[in-house]
């Protein structure tokens, strides 16, 4: 940026009317490298440009030196002070500038200001935004009455407050992406489809930086459906990537922006770093400058950062482990000693058991990953004691980096013997199990066991309760029991004796529901029939016949579940992404309890919707009338006579299906299971609320009317 020049601010003020766009730029380095200047150069600016009734560029001079003050709260009084006696001879400036809120003491004079320049430039015709009624058209500016009309699209012909339309309302020139949207519908359409990415930018152009939430928020259904905005952003991108003056960040929460310029590491660049007082905006523009190149710091730069690395260090001491490390990864990059940064205590902790399991608990995998390759590079003995010491109790992701770091430098056979304890004695964390599923064959390498040994401690711990990461690793843990390839190995490697109690230990867990552990079972008794009874409780003829079973519900319950996963797809999950996306905005996300409850739910959701849609591929809708009624079962209705007389009717259908009311069983209920294969005058021992009861099958039939009505509700949605 050039130097100040008086003859050129001389030429400015000259001008009629007045312009200081050429002045601004170079007047805002002359404050950084002599602040006294230039509030000397600023009272004269301002002294020509009221005499000349240039208010506009008064306003303009006035925002520039917002950035200045912005760490001085009584400047707002200044402002307020010097506008109201350069307005003193315009009744109409100081109408307006009493309408920007300048007064207020909770409102920053940077916000009063784009106020105050908007209210002054407002006249009619002036294409307008608010968010709550869209694009408009400037019908009226009544001053008289401090109202305006504006022609909304969203509701034409509105009269607001001019008080209330500077706090909620933008001017937006033609170029603006809503007045493209709204005055020429055709061409934004074309250029959603063939560039994209120049419709990221003039997004950039109209709001300023802004992440890729909003973005969807700004686009989505207004612009285009949001169906299409996967598509659009993907193309976007790839195309923006390329673009120098594009800055597209490395997290989907902050905002991407567009330079004037190509961003260049120059002094420039440090002095606003200097400036920065949001730890996280201080590590990601050192970050982003290192992934460029590593620059050769002259002593003013290296004062810099190593202030701002201080500045974190301080900040994020006892709270913020994750910046710390960042601190340190950057300091390394950039030779920078720990003590100048005051990151000694915090390394030293870092290797202690303690002090690593809580830094860790706080990384990302990448962050793990690059942390514990320098906690080995700058100590690689105490990194690789104080690793072995807390192997057991990390997390899956950082186990994984872990044991990786630790095999590459020869040290896996201490690594073998710090898992063993835990082991032997059945206590190994979900992680270190879903690990060693992973790497099933380390187990004979390291003298553990074998295959069953494995599977009978992977069904302890799936068993237990667990939250947050633990919860993934005990899913992905347990949806190895669904892969066929996997079962088929697992029951080669056992004798009858472990098949059979690993089947009954599948049975007896409480880590599936129903319906998975069902097919889970179902694909072990397809592998190895022995175990069939074992699955049925009955005799292997009838295990069988069990196994062989089709999975069926009626259309009624097949299309509930359809519906409910509909739903979740289309409205619980994009309401829940949108939540995520407005919770990221409220700060820190470690802190952040509606980011986190958000989180929850989209766990939730998810795996909600993965159950429902392993439900809805094995198991297949029916009217039932393809299944015969010889004996009891599906599609049956069964009348049973208990000893005392008393009499009792079942109709059984599908997997799902169960409504008291209708006496309506499910398949899988433990009624049905015992009616199963029976007929009429059969004995038969079934369930109640008192124990078991012995009865004799009166009579077997097929389902009447009713019922197969009931049961087939919904089909004709099916067949559209």
């Amino acid at each position: 940026m050039s130097e100040f020049s008086e003859v050129l601010m001389l030429e400015c003020l000259e001008k009629n009317p007045p312009d200081l766009t050429p002045i601004l730029g170079s007047l805002t380095v002359l404050f950084r490298d002599d602040p006294e200047t230039a509030e000397a150069h600023a009272k004269l600016i301002r002294l020509q440009l009221v005499e000349k009734g240039a208010y506009a560029e008064v306003v303009k001079l006035y925002q520039i030196m917002a950035d200045w003050y912005s760490a001085d709260r009584n400047w707002r009084k200044t402002v307020q002070r010097d506008l109201s006696k350069a307005f003193e001879a315009d009744p109409l400036q100081l109408m307006l500038l009493n309408l920007s809120g300048m007064e207020n003491p909770r409102l920053k004079a940077k916000e009063a200001l784009r106020r105050l320049e908007m209210l002054s430039a407002l006249s009619d015709g002036d294409y307008v935004f608010m968010k709550n009624f869209g694009f408009g058209k400037v019908i009226e500016v009544r001053h008289s009455d401090r109202r305006l009309v504006v022609d909304f699209t969203e509701k034409p012909n509105h009269e607001l407050d001019l008080g209330f339309a500077a706090e909620k309302m933008v001017r937006v020139d033609e170029d603006h992406l809503y007045a493209r949207r709204y005055l020429n519908p055709e061409k934004m359409e074309e250029m959603v489809k063939g560039d994209p990415a120049e419709v990221v930018r003039i997004a950039l152009r109209s709001f300023g930086p802004t992440a890729a939430p909003q973005l969807q928020a700004m686009f989505v259904p207004d612009i285009f459906p949001d169906a299409k905005w996967k598509t659009f952003w993907a193309n976007a991108r790839k195309d923006l990537k390329k673009d120098p003056l594009v800055v597209l960040p490395s997290k989907r929460s902050e905002p991407l922006e567009l330079l004037d310029t190509e961003k260049s590491y120059d002094g420039n660049w440090f002095w606003k770093l200097g400036e920065l007082r949001n730890m996280e905006a201080i590590l990601n523009e050192l970050e982003e400058c290192l992934s460029i190149e590593v620059p050769q710091l002259d002593e003013g730069a290296y004062k810099i950062v190593v202030d701002r690395l201080r500045f974190v260090v301080i900040g994020a001491k006892g709270k913020h482990f994750d910046y710390l490390v960042r601190c340190w990864l950057i300091a390394t990059k950039l030779d920078i000693p720990v003590e100048e940064i005051e990151l000694t205590s915090f390394l030293a902790t870092a290797k202690t058991p303690d002090g690593l399991l809580s830094i860790v608990g706080m990384l990302s995998a990448n962050l793990t990953k690059a942390f514990f390759a320098e906690l080995s590079r700058s100590d690689t003995d105490a990194a690789a004691d104080v690793l072995i010491k807390v192997l057991p109790q990390l997390e899956y992701s950082a186990l994984n980096e872990a044991i990786s770091l630790l095999t590459e430098e020869e040290k896996e056979e201490r690594v073998a013997t710090a898992l063993r304890e835990v082991w032997n004695q059945w206590s190994a964390e979900v992680d270190v199990m879903f690990w060693l599923s992973q790497n099933s064959k380390k187990i004979t390498e390291w003298n553990y066991g074998g295959t069953p040994d494995l599977v009978a401690r992977v069904l302890k711990v799936i068993n237990r309760d667990y939250t947050g990461n633990r919860l993934r690793v005990r899913n992905q843990l347990r949806e190895v029991f669904r892969k066929p390839v996997w079962l088929k190995e697992v029951l080669s490697s056992m004798d009858e004796r472990q098949r059979r109690a690993f089947t009954q230990g599948v049975k007896d867990s409480t880590a599936w529901e129903q319906l998975d552990k069902a097919s889970v079972l179902g694909q072990i008794v397809k592998l190895e029939p022995s175990v069939s009874d074992i699955v049925s409780g009955k005799t292997e003829d009838q295990s069988a016949d069990l196994a062989e079973r089709p999975k069926v519900s009626s259309f009624r319950i097949y299309r509930e579940k359809e519906a409910q996963l509909h739903k979740l797809i289309t409205k619980d999950i994009p309401e829940n992404t949108k939540d995520i996306a407005v919770a990221r905005e409220y700060g820190d996300l470690r802190e952040n309890f509606e980011y986190k409850a958000a989180k929850d739910t989209q766990r939730l959701l998810m795996g909600r919707r993965g159950e429902l849609e392993n439900q809805l591929r094995t198991v297949k809708p029916t009217d039932f009338s393809e299944f015969s009624s010889d004996e009891a079962g599906i599609a049956t209705t069964v009348t049973i006579k208990f000893n005392d007389g008393e009499e009792a009717t079942y109709h059984i259908l599908g997997e799902w299906d169960s409504e008291p009311e209708r006496d309506i069983i499910a398949i899988g209920s433990a009624m049905a299971i015992a009616l199963e294969g029976k007929k009429a005058g059969d004995e038969v021992v079934v369930p109640s609320e008192n124990g078991k009861r012995p009865a004799v099958i009166q009579s077997v039939s097929h389902l009447d009317a009713e019922i197969m009505r009931w049961a087939a509700e919904g089909s004709e949605t099916g067949a559209e």
